[in-house]
Order: C-alpha cells, then structure tokens, then sequence
C-alpha cells in the first residue's frame, strides 16, 4: 500500500515539475494550501525535516514557504511539536524522502478532518548541493591568548577617504584605509591591535590611568559611535577613543569618573553604547553586581547561502565547554545547522563591521587563559 501511494504521487506530481527549481515548487504547495476554503486568515506553520536533505536547504524551502503563505495570511509564531492546537490552524508540513525524491506533505486542519496536499522534487534538484558538500559550516581561527582578563573584543573599520590624517597606507596601524583594527578590553586597559596573516600585532596600549576597576562580573564594553569614535563602558567609567587627527599620531583616550551609587548611571552607560553598537547586551549592574548575562545572538552574512542567519551560543552555564550554533531568524538553538565547539564559555561576542565574521572571547576552563576567536561561516566542506 505505501509502495502505491508513493508511485501513485510521483506519478501525479512528476510531469508538473519540469524546469521548475525547488523554490518554484514550494512557492506552488503553499498556494494550493492557502487556497483551502476552510483555512483561516491566521496560521501557524510547523517545518519539519526527516529526510536526508541537508538542513540548509530545509530552511531555505521553509523560509520561501512561509513568504508564499503570507501573502495572504497571517503567518503567526511557529508552533512547537506536539503542541495543541489552539484558534489558529496548525499547517505541519514535513520533508519526507522516497530513492528518487523528496516529498513535501502539509497537512492542514479543517471543521472536517484533514486536508493533504503534496508536492515532489526530485532528487536531481539538489545534486550540485549534495555531492560538493555546499553546505553552511563555522569555522574558527585563534587570533590572541592572555592570561589576563579580556571584557570584550571588537574589529571595527577605522579611518574614511578624506578623514584627517587617514592615507592609503597609515603609518601607525600599518593598515589601509577602512580596514579593520581589532581593540581589546582589560579592566585597566584598551589594546589596539592589527591583523598580520594569523597572528594580531599590538599598535597601542592606552592604560585607564587612576581608575581601579571594581566588579564581580566581568562587565565592560566598547561600540563604534556615529562620529567614529569608540565609546567605552566600564563600572563608574566612561571613555572615548579616538583616532589620530594626523598621519603618525597616536591614538587619543579619555575618560571620565561615573557615580555608580544606583541603577542610574548603569542604564545611562547601557544607553551610550546602545546607541553606538544596536542590539548589544545590557552592560552593568547596580554597583557592579554579579549577575548572569548570557551572550545575545548576532546577525551574520553568508554570500552563498541567502537568508537571515544568526550565531549563538549554546551554554548557560560559564563553568562548562561551549558551542557556538548557527541558526536562521526563525529557528531555535536545537535545529542548528552547524555549530563550533570551544573548551570553555563563550563570555562576549561580536560582529564586525561587515557582518562576515564576529569575535568571540572564549575563557578556556583547562588552561585559564582568555583566547579570542575569529569566527566565520562558510559554505563546503
């Protein structure tokens, strides 16, 4: 019977396929869903992928399902499995697979029972997928070990085409113009770095003279500010740093004292660099208290692979190894396609300018030092 009913949908879907690519046949199986009489303006969709085919592609379809669906319905929060369903239809559609093919069933609830509709894509559609191994990956590359405390790491672009003492090569960071600089935060200090081949090459150390960092977490933090400026946020510190006005100079850093008696100057510090790096995590607590601050997730951009992508990290718990996991804008930490492991907690991450890679600051449990990683995504193997 199952043998039947799998001939029996290739035989009726096959001939429509054609030249169509994969997205064209998803498109057309959410259109012969919202064109049920019965479904309701809003709908929640529950994607699932039990087949073979790689979980990249899996969302790509899903992600062009849900376009095609909403166009004229109201595409609600993604249902979790098994879970009830309340006003809004539950359409589930699941990614099944036969020796030829995929098949895509969506089964949508009705005031009678169950409606299916199906949709086939051969597996010839994705052999240059599967047989090169196209499929999204993170990598990592050490750039720098310390054994004393790293707060926070950033790459901005520094310097503009007609900026005061910015040449095509600058003489101070070695670095063209708009290229990238790494700075690193210590409780008593801002390095600046520049990348040579794998290794960073320090440019300048810039000490928060006369300030003792008092904190039990570890809290502080830098954003690049609309003037190009770097603001920097540490427990009753607040600084700036600025490039040289002119070639040969030397960076320029200065600071002022911050009454950290109560909440306020903590949220007043949270919304500088709010305003400077949007999405960043709240920095301080009242009076520097210890609290647990987990590592926000951050948009990333991969040129082979379209969509919204974002890193996070998979632990809780800052006393264990972590992973870092690579999800899309509508999935959860456990459909991850990809992750990178790490041999101790991911304490602060950061995108870069470009959005193509981020850093993370990563405390290694075996041998107490704080490393800093450049993290990518990639496509292959």
């Amino acid at each position: 019977m199952r043998i039947f009913f799998v001939i029996l949908v290739l035989a009726t879907c096959g001939e429509s396929l054609g030249a169509q690519t994969p997205e064209d046949v998803v498109r057309a199986l959410a259109r012969r869903v919202e064109e049920l009489r019965e479904l309701p303006q809003a709908v929640a969709v529950e994607w699932s992928n039990t087949s073979s085919l790689p979980e990249a592609q899996s969302v790509i379809l899903r992600e062009t399902f849900l376009k095609e669906l909403s166009g004229r319905h109201a595409v609600v929060a993604k249902a979790a499995p098994g879970a009830p369903a309340s006003a809004n239809a539950v359409v589930r559609v699941s990614v099944r697979e036969t020796p030829t093919a995929f098949l895509l069933l969506a089964q949508v609830p009705v005031a009678t029972g169950v409606q299916v509709r199906m949709a086939v894509l051969p597996r010839t559609a994705f052999l240059p997928v599967m047989t090169r191994g196209d499929r999204l990956r993170v990598t990592r590359q050490l750039l720098w070990q310390q054994e004393e405390t790293v707060l926070d790491a950033e790459e901005f672009a520094v310097g503009s085409p007609g900026s005061p003492g910015v040449t095509s090569g600058d003489t101070l960071t070695g670095a063209s113009v708009g290229a990238p600089i790494i700075f690193l935060l210590r409780p008593d200090a801002v390095i600046i770095y520049r990348q040579d081949d794998e290794r960073l090459s320090e440019v300048q150390e810039l000490p928060f003279t006369g300030y003792r960092y008092v904190s039990r977490g570890l809290r502080g933090a830098m954003g690049k500010e609309q003037d190009g400026s770097i603001a920097i946020v540490l427990p009753g510190l607040r600084c700036k740093l600025r490039e040289p006005a002119t070639t040969g100079e030397r960076w320029n850093l200065s600071c002022a004292a911050e009454a950290m008696t109560n909440m306020a100057g903590a949220n007043e510090d949270n919304a500088k660099i709010d305003q400077a790096r949007a999405g960043m995590q709240e920095l301080l607590g009242a009076s520097g208290a210890d609290s647990a601050n987990d590592v926000q997730s951050i948009a990333l951009i991969a040129a082979c692979q379209p969509g919204s992508w974002r890193l996070m990290s998979a632990a809780t718990d800052w006393t264990q190894p972590d992973k870092l996991l690579l999800v899309s804008a509508s999935m959860k930490r456990e459909e991850a396609v990809a992750s990178v492991d790490f041999a101790g907690p991911v304490q602060h991450l950061a995108a870069a300018d470009d959005g193509k890679s981020a850093l993370a600051v990563v405390f290694d449990l075996a041998s107490g030092s704080y490393d800093v990683y450049r993290v990518s995504m990639v496509c292959g193997r």
